[in-house]
């Protein structure tokens, strides 16, 4: 049975891709009440508001896809602690933007219960 690490890490390689493979892979690991956190900018809660928070947000970006580079990882328990950049690219394949970022998921089983992220805010 695959740990809180391997699902977090699942979870990423899920969410490469299109903007359709990201929002699947909220919708199978989210729950109604996931609660997600991107400190200073917005907390979400459950996949619909997942779901509109990457289509208002991110859709500002019209990027074509995404890649989620996991740099390090090390969880304790149900919590796992990831260094990660999150790259954007548009349809010309061209990086349109690249976000490092710091985040603490908690797992419960294959299933995120709460998700932060940090990253610096300033370029929006």
């Amino acid at each position: 049975m695959p740990g809180p690490l391997d699902e977090v890490l699942a979870f990423f390689r899920e969410s490469s891709g299109s903007r359709e493979d990201m929002l699947s892979a909220m919708e199978r690991r989210f729950t109604a009440d996931t609660r997600w956190e991107n400190v200073g900018v917005a907390t979400i809660v459950g996949v619909d508001q997942a779901r509109q928070f990457i289509d208002g947000f991110l859709g500002r970006i019209p990027f074509e896809r995404c890649a989620v580079v996991v740099h390090h990882a090390a969880a304790a328990g149900h919590v796992v602690l990831t260094e990660r950049s999150d790259i954007f690219y548009g349809p010309d394949g061209q990086e349109m933007l690249s976000l490092r970022l710091m985040g603490a998921l908690e797992m419960d089983g294959p299933h995120i219960v709460a998700w932060r992220d940090y990253f610096d805010t300033s370029g929006f």
